[in-house]
């Protein structure tokens, strides 16, 4: 009995179908040690926690704008007066007077707010939070703030 394959035999459709198999081989394995060989991006620092203390402030304002409840991407927003003691999360004093949204903290409303209604805000600001920052009280003027026209 014969074997169909014997040693030695030199067979042109299977040196064919080999070699480039064997080529795309070997570039696949180049490139595999290639990129296991480069650098990795560093990580991302860690958020360095602030030193800064949790500090609330209280400040006058007028509502801008208030959240619709079927649109999710709306915000409170308040034009408020200049903070001069407010400490920002690189330890500089003050804060001009701007408008800026506020999340409301657990509990507050906006219920009977409208844009233009003086109010008066307490919020808290712990820069280790997210948000850092947020009303922890809303209380409405009956006359407009002064300072915030």
């Amino acid at each position: 009995m014969k074997c169909a394959h014997t040693a030695g035999t030199f067979n042109p459709a299977r040196v064919a179908w080999f070699i480039p198999r064997l080529i795309g081989a070997s570039f696949l394995s180049l490139a595999v040690c290639i990129s296991a060989c480069t650098p990795e991006a560093p990580p991302a620092p860690a958020r360095t926690r602030s030193t800064i203390p949790v500090k609330s402030y209280t400040v006058n304002g007028v509502v801008e704008a208030v959240p619709v409840a079927d649109k999710p991407s709306t915000q409170f927003i308040v034009r408020h007066e200049e903070i001069p003691d407010f400490v920002a999360s690189d330890g500089r004093l003050g804060m001009n007077k701007m408008a800026m949204p506020f999340p409301l903290g657990e509990g507050v409303s906006v219920e009977g707010l409208k844009p233009g209604d003086p109010v008066v805000l307490d919020f808290t600001v712990d820069w280790n939070a997210s948000p850092a920052y947020w009303i922890t009280k809303i209380t409405r003027f009956e006359e407009p703030a002064p300072s915030s026209r």
